[in-house]
Formats: C-alpha cells, structure tokens, sequence
C-alpha cells in the first residue's frame, strides 16, 4: 500500500552473547532467506514501475560527477533523488541541466542532455 521507492534491508543475524540469540524461537533460515527475497523482489518491482513513468520527460538534474564506469557519461540526480547518466563533460559537474529520460535501467535512468 505504501509503495516504498526504496527500502535498506538487512537478514537477522543472531550474535552470540545477546538476548535475541538465545531465544527458542528462531526462524528457520530457509524462511528468512524466502521472506526476504520475496521483499527486495516487491520493492524492487515497485521501484522500477514508479520510475519508470519518467521515460520520455525532460527533467533538471544536478550533475554530480563524471561517471566512474565511461567517462564519457556524467552522472547526476533527479530533484526525487533518482540517478541519471547521460553524455556529458566535467565542465557541467555542479550545474542544473534539462535532461530527456530516454531509458529507465530500475534504479537509475540513461537520458540525453537537452542544450
């Protein structure tokens, strides 16, 4: 219902010593590891289609650096925190620039600057 965009999770470990591990009741890591797949699957479904209903728009984005993977790309974020790569050159990092969302990858978009 709440339709998070992003979720920080995280698998139970019992640590030896504390309350929490020596308790009878542990739930079987089989189904701890079915539970939390069935989650991050959820989220990440919900992330995606929500960011995917960018595809196709103009959006500001502030630059942030040059891309660590292909320099010929700069890397920037969306005023809703989504990441964009797109064509770009040192010299923008720290600019507002219109960028087209051409592809959405999930958790980030490629796009096209638009000058």
């Amino acid at each position: 219902q709440v339709r998070y965009s992003g979720v920080y999770t995280f698998i139970y470990s019992k640590r030896t010593g504390t309350p929490a591990a020596r308790r009878a009741d542990q739930i079987d890591e089989k189904v701890v590891k079915e539970r939390f797949d069935r989650l991050l699957k959820l989220v990440n479904e919900v992330t995606h289609r929500e960011a995917e209903k960018y595809t196709g728009k103009t959006m500001k984005v502030l630059v942030e650096e040059v891309n660590s993977q292909d320099a010929e790309l700069v890397t920037g974020r969306l005023e809703n925190n989504l990441t964009v790569h797109f064509k770009g050159c040192r010299e923008m990092i720290g600019k507002v620039i219109d960028v087209k969302l051409t592809e959405c990858k999930g958790f980030y978009f490629l796009g096209e600057a638009v000058l």
